[in-house]
């Protein structure tokens, strides 16, 4: 979840529960003045250190972005004195507030250290985050749906019970704990870790008002320990709207060519390919995708899930022997990916 977006989510919360009985027209204004003026909010040390990790944050995706058409050697050197930058920026802003989830979560994954130092880091940070939201927060549960338990959500100033969602969407420290769980799943789905990826994909699920594709790195994990059962009952959970994800395309087809059902998984990669932008191109062409800071970026153009599932499986499919080979020789497949190539300029 962007800081851009909960950021002065919660700066508008803390500002109605200093100034109770606001009218719907006062809290618009109040939301439009966050927009433009958002530092006059920052009421108290954790607000303003949260302001401070959102502009690194934007910084640092959107100097990202603007690297993508440099030749390697500069996008090395250049990516290289950002992420320096960032780091520098980063332990600035843990200096002041330790509780700045985000900006230690990305600071952890900027180190220069390997993924299982950085995986180990982040399972301690996110114990300590998981305590204290449990200490800090009464009714708040990781095992429980909606992440609160019924019947002890806050009131707000005014005295109108909030939302699980409409909470969670306005709490930086526990979209930070959510955060650093998405990381922990795509980490371990990176390190062959897939029943720990499974595990922490279904409780980010569990959060309401929270925006993200968890149940992509379930399907994904699901697929590479051929658990059949478990990966249709998870896609009968997860609701129809799952069907349309490229991880639901990807992951059937892994499945089904793993369990040697080869007809089935003929089938699966085809409507893979028809259905899913790009599907097919980022498959027969394993293209760079940006490094995750903290978690998956929005998607920006129509094929962008497609190149983050894609990228997210890759070690699944370098695993499974002779699969892009396999793919390449289905019906349709090629010819999918050469038209996206075409009307993309890949």
């Amino acid at each position: 979840m962007d800081p851009r977006v909960y950021v002065p989510a919660y700066l508008e919360r803390l500002y109605i529960q200093e100034h109770p009985g606001l009218t719907a027209g006062a809290r618009a204004l109040v939301r439009e003045q966050i927009a433009a003026e958002p530092e006059r909010y920052a009421a108290n040390a954790h607000a303003r250190a949260l302001l401070a990790y959102s502009r690194v944050h934007g910084e640092l995706a959107d100097a990202l972005f603007r690297m993508e058409g440099l030749p390697d050697d500069e996008f090395e050197r250049d990516r290289g004195e950002l992420f320096s930058r960032a780091r520098g920026q980063l332990a600035r802003i843990i200096a002041e507030d330790a509780t700045c989830l985000d900006a230690r979560l990305v600071s952890i994954q900027l180190s220069e250290v390997p993924l299982d130092a950085c995986l180990s880091d982040m399972l301690k940070l996110e114990r300590e985050a998981r305590e204290a939201l449990i200490a800090t927060r009464p009714g708040f549960d990781p095992d429980v749906d909606g992440l609160w338990r019924p019947g002890t959500l806050p009131r707000d100033a005014s005295g109108v019970e909030l939302s699980a969602a409409e909470l969670t969407a306005s709490d930086p420290d526990l979209i930070g704990w959510l955060h650093i769980l998405e990381a922990l799943a795509q980490g371990s789905i990176f390190t062959a870790r897939y029943r720990s990826a499974a595990n922490y994909a279904r409780t980010v699920m569990r959060a309401q008002g929270f925006p993200n594709y968890a149940v992509g790195t379930l399907l994904l994990a699901l697929a590479r320990l051929e658990d059949e059962d478990a990966f249709f009952r998870a896609v009968r959970e997860a609701g129809p709207d799952v069907e349309e994800l490229p991880w639901f395309g990807l992951g059937r087809t892994l499945l089904l060519y793993k369990l040697g059902q080869t007809r089935s998984a003929r089938r699966a990669l085809r409507d893979f390919a028809a259905r899913c932008e790009g599907g097919a191109f980022f498959l027969l062409n394993p293209t760079y995708h940006d490094p995750y800071l903290p978690v998956r970026p929005p998607a920006l153009e129509a094929w962008d899930l497609a190149h983050q599932a894609v990228w997210e499986a890759d070690g699944i499919i370098a695993d499974t022997p002779d699969f892009t080979l396999w793919a390449e020789g289905v019906d349709g497949v090629r010819a999918a990916a050469d038209d996206f190539a075409r009307r993309y300029g890949f």
